[in-house]
């Protein structure tokens, strides 16, 4: 653990598949000294395909079901930080958005469920050429979700998905990194250092 913050952090990493987002919340998690969260949590994780295969295609049954992990991670995000420990959680509001979006999802929610919600210190948002994004999936073995992301009409509809909300309370500060030339050591310490920057500026 390299950077110790006095104040506890709340930082949430975004973007899509293949852009090395969970392995970079992971590293500065480890980095910071901070808890690393997913959504959905991993005891929902072991069982996420039973459940929405449950909802027999309707995807605002999907969506609820994302908004509602993401609701849980919240009132536990709250709880890590009054306790003065820092949080990096792995995929948060604008994922669970940009997803229902791009998957139909009917429900307009971003500004109702936003008032719900923690709001984030920064959320990094990870981007790589879709090229790019293949070959890191390809490698680690595509699952179903990877696939419908990897067209190029899918990756453009995610990346405006995203890049419509960027702005929204709920994001804190957006702190956007091109992974593609970077190794994962240099994106978590470009991550790191602009965490101990904000830090710094809010004590």
């Amino acid at each position: 653990m390299l950077f110790v913050h006095k104040k506890p952090i709340f930082l949430v990493f975004e973007g899509l598949d293949g852009t090395g987002k969970s392995s970079c919340a992971k590293r500065t998690a480890d980095l910071l000294g901070a808890r690393y969260m997913t959504t959905p949590c991993e005891t929902l994780r072991k069982h996420r395909e039973e459940i929405i295969a449950s909802f027999k295609g309707s995807q605002e049954a999907v969506h609820l079901f994302y908004l509602a992990t993401v609701k849980a991670a919240s009132d536990e995000v709250r709880i890590c930080l009054a306790e003065g420990k820092s949080v990096i959680l792995d995929r948060y509001f604008l994922s669970t958005q940009a997803y229902a979006e791009f998957r139909g999802s009917q429900l307009n929610l971003d500004y109702a469920m936003e008032t719900e919600l923690i709001h984030a210190d920064i959320t990094i948002y990870l981007e790589a050429p879709l090229e790019v994004r293949r070959e890191r999936t390809a490698a680690r073995g595509c699952s179903t979700a990877d696939n419908e992301t990897l067209s190029p009409s899918a990756d453009s509809m995610l990346r405006k998905a995203y890049g419509g909300r960027s702005s929204m309370p709920v994001v804190g500060k957006w702190l956007r990194l091109d992974t593609a030339q970077a190794s994962i050591d240099e994106v978590v310490h470009t991550i790191a250092a602009y965490a101990v920057h904000w830090q710094r500026g809010v004590s």
